[in-house]
Parts: structure tokens; C-alpha cells; sequence
């Protein structure tokens, strides 16, 4: 948890790709055991963020570059108990409600276009769900951040909450 004094109702979440450096690829105790997989794209990690309504970071999670978001989140999701969860369509899937309801969360997800039942979701909240990417263009404008040089996930991870906590100075909404 980066901070538990989080403004409004509205928890938005999201992944985002951060690509390694060479130096930081060949980690002790192997590339999975350091959230570093590889994808299409070449050797990444992913970035998971739950922010609020103003666009500051709450919770932040490291996970291997080619994990499902679903999985990314997953241990971040304690953070939306009781508050409204805004995702994109890469969110929706049955088990994840299904968790999130559990928990006494309201979604707020767009269905797939596959959908048989389409879910209800709300436009106008939908519509802020860019705070989470504006977070993540806030703090990849920070060297380190995108672009990981760091062979451990914790020195990284301590990095990533560096800049969420110079984000939550500096950030004026």
C-alpha cells in the first residue's frame, strides 16, 4: 500500500508493460522469480496499479511481462473492498466479478463484444478511467521507471513507489 488515505469512490485499475535493460536480465534466482517474462515485445515486466479518484497510486504490484492483467491484480484487489472498481474490457471476465462482488465491490467494467449477457456499467464513471494511464505517464517520465535497470523485483518495485509518492506531492488534480 502506497497510501491508505485515498480521495473519492472510484478505484482505477490497470497494467502497464516496462521494458528491462540488458544488464538487469539475468537476475539470481531466475527471471520468474523477479517478475521478468518475456513477450512478443522482447523481456519485460508489468506494472499493476490500483489509483483513486484523483490519480494517485494506492496499492502497486510487479508481476512476469506476460501475465493476464487478472493475474497482475490479483493480490492488489484488498484495496477496492467497499469502493467502485473501473477497469477496461481486459478486466472482464466471470470469475473476476465474481471475486470482486464477493468482497462488496461495484464494478464498473464494459462488456465484451462476446458477451451473451452484456453486464450494466456506468458511462460517466468509465469515462475518468483515464487517471489510471495519466499515473503511468506521470511516473515513466522518470528514467527508471520505464526502462527497468534493476535485476531484483524489490529494489524495482522500491523505485516505482518512490516515484508514487513523489506523484502524490507533486500531483495537483
Amino acid at each position: 500500500m502506497v497510501s491508505a488515505s485515498a480521495e473519492g469512490e472510484l478505484r482505477h485499475l490497470d497494467c502497464s508493460h516496462i521494458k528491462l535493460h540488458q544488464d538487469g536480465t539475468n537476475p539470481s534466482g531466475g527471471q520468474t522469480a523477479q517478475a521478468i517474462g518475456r513477450t512478443k515485445g522482447g523481456i519485460n515486466t508489468k506494472l499493476a496499479a490500483i489509483v483513486d479518484s484523483a490519480g494517485r497510486a494506492i496499492a502497486l504490484g510487479l508481476a512476469a511481462g506476460q501475465r493476464h492483467d487478472l493475474h497482475a491484480v490479483e493480490p492488489l484487489l484488498p484495496c477496492l473492498r467497499r469502493h467502485r472498481a473501473v477497469a477496461d474490457k481486459g478486466f472482464d471476465a466471470n470469475s473476476f466479478r465474481a471475486q470482486l462482488h464477493r468482497q462488496q465491490t461495484r464494478i464498473c467494467i464494459p462488456p465484451k463484444r462476446n458477451r451473451r449477457w452484456p453486464a450494466a456499467f456506468h458511462r460517466g464513471y468509465y469515462r475518468r478511467r483515464h487517471r489510471v494511464e495519466n499515473f503511468f505517464c506521470r511516473i515513466k517520465r522518470h528514467r527508471r521507471i520505464s526502462t527497468r535497470y534493476e535485476k531484483l523485483a524489490t529494489t524495482f518495485l522500491g523505485f516505482v513507489q518512490l516515484a508514487a509518492v513523489l506523484d502524490w506531492l507533486t500531483h495537483r488534480f
